[in-house]
């Protein structure tokens, strides 16, 4: 019973972060859209910095009727972490 408890908090220590960096994006995605519908469009320049570039792709993404990016990170960071959880349990136990 101690093996199966230590697994499961090596899994819940690991998967932590990557829900946390979930719900952080889902609560700053909705007044970033609001600023970026109020905002004008600025000029296009040879340079673009990364804020611009990322604009740019979301508005793309949003013409084309996506919601969330295909690939999403945030799904390959819980897969990452749920896998360093189990390797953490297997050397521990």
């Amino acid at each position: 019973m101690r093996k199966m408890l230590i697994a499961a908090a090596a899994l819940l220590f690991c998967a932590s972060p990557a829900a946390a960096q979930q719900l952080r994006a889902n609560q700053d995605a909705a007044p970033l859209a609001a600023a970026e519908a109020t905002a004008p469009k600025a000029e296009a320049s040879l340079y673009p910095t990364t804020d611009q570039v990322k604009a740019d792709v979301r508005a793309n993404e949003e013409r084309l009727g996506q919601a969330e990016p295909v690939g999403s990170k945030s799904w390959w960071y819980l897969v990452a972490a749920i896998a360093v959880g189990v390797i953490i349990a297997a050397v521990v136990l």
